[in-house]
């Protein structure tokens, strides 16, 4: 090769170079983001609906505070597509500026995680799974609606998903309830619950673990129907279908279908979207339902737990809560509901929940739900501790941020 050929292709590689790296200029887009509220917000997930963005197929990335975060694109209840990216902090009445181009952000760690794995190798004897050899993550499966509590063939009995700060599960069976798996660790530990003796994440262990006892009450954030006496959880319907839409570094999902709910007599078809974030204690439970129904949720009622409300009834959110020495440990556990305060119908309890009633809106509710424990990472040990959590997210959803995109 001469030094012409040997300087042409420099030159070839010098151009292809500065075309890139315009084009990767050019495609940047610009968002400021702004936080209306008194308080600063930390670990905020920015939702932008994707018809919003100029962004072609590929992988983007955004700049935060100097620091590169990836961006997913993910599915609401309603089936809006949103592009989604994690805001590490905003000041109180604040505003920073965001930017997105093409890139992938791989050294960001993986901070949410959603899974559902059964058995295999063995059989059914009745509604017991017996044998099997090792567990398969389809994140998916179809079940009729008379599959029974212990089964042995889903690992940890239904799905799971996490954060950084907190970890639940629901057992996808007749009882439909949700629990919550405490966690010492801010790593990712699911995948290595319930492998080994199935049920022993009732012990204590490294990571933490199962720290609530849910039995026959709603758990905390469990989908019911309030028959005008008692909360009644997803019991009775013909068959559902689990599975797991998103497992991503911000955010993560699970979705069931549930057919033929009986509903107070009422059959309906009810769609449920769980989805929790990098650097929230909190899961936000999406649901839509097919026919006029009211839905209920709450928490379970134990003895040691005081009870606690929001005083306030002007915001656009309120909560119920508890706290006390209610975890299986014996130790002191949170636990909170936030809902719509327009569709909250009625606070009620019965023998054992502490119970919102609340009315759907064309078919729809949201809340969320949230546990704290005093052997967290960041451990809530006192009930001020614990005010300053309910706080924090009452906060955002009161006060949402607001974004406008520069392009």
């Amino acid at each position: 090769m001469n030094n012409y050929s040997i300087m042409y292709k420099k030159l070839f590689f010098i151009s292809l170079f500065l075309f890139l790296q315009i084009n990767v200029f050019l495609s940047a887009q610009s968002i400021s983001v702004k936080n209306n509220s008194g308080q600063a917000v930390v670990d905020y997930t920015l939702e932008i609906p994707v018809h919003e963005l100029d962004l072609s197929l590929g992988n983007y990335m955004a700049t935060v505070n100097n620091t590169e975060v990836p961006i997913e694109i993910i599915t609401d209840a309603k089936g809006r597509q949103l592009a989604i990216l994690p805001v590490n902090k905003i000041n109180a009445n604040s505003e920073i500026v965001i930017s997105v181009r093409p890139g992938a952000a791989d050294a960001y760690p993986k901070r949410s995680y959603a899974e559902l794995s059964h058995k295999i190798g063995g059989h059914f004897e009745g509604h017991k799974y017996v044998g099997g050899y090792s567990w398969v993550k389809p994140n998916y499966i179809s079940l009729p609606g008379t599959f029974r509590d212990h089964s042995y063939y889903i690992k940890y009995e239904g799905p799971g998903w996490e954060s950084d700060k907190a970890a639940f599960r629901f057992y996808l069976d007749n009882r439909n309830a949700i629990d919550v798996f405490g966690k010492k660790t801010s790593d990712i530990v699911l995948p290595a619950v319930g492998v080994d003796g199935f049920d022993n994440y009732h012990n204590m262990a490294d990571w933490g673990m199962d720290n609530m006892k849910v039995g026959t009450a709603l758990g905390i954030g469990t989908i019911a129907v309030w028959d005008g006496q008692k909360a009644v959880r997803v019991e009775k319907k013909d068959s559902m279908t689990c599975l797991i839409p998103a497992d991503g570094k911000i955010r993560s999902q699970v979705k069931t279908i549930y057919y033929g709910w009986d509903a107070n007599g009422e059959k309906c078809d009810l769609t449920s979207l769980i989805s929790i974030d990098a650097g929230s204690r909190a899961s936000r439970m999406e649901l839509l339902v097919d026919k006029k129904v009211n839905i209920a949720t709450g928490i379970i009622k134990i003895k040691d737990a005081e009870l606690i409300l929001s005083n306030s009834k002007d915001s656009e959110w309120s909560y119920i809560a508890t706290f006390g020495k209610q975890s299986l440990n014996n130790d002191m556990q949170g636990l909170v509901v936030f809902a719509h305060t327009r569709q909250i119908k009625e606070i009620t309890g019965d023998e054992l929940n502490h119970v919102l009633v609340l009315e759907p809106e064309n078919g729809y509710v949201e809340y969320y739900f949230m546990p704290t424990w005093e052997l967290d990472k960041e451990p809530v040990v006192t009930k001020d501790d614990f005010m300053k959590c309910i706080d924090e997210v009452l906060n955002r959803l009161n006060n949402p941020i607001t974004y406008a995109i520069k392009n």
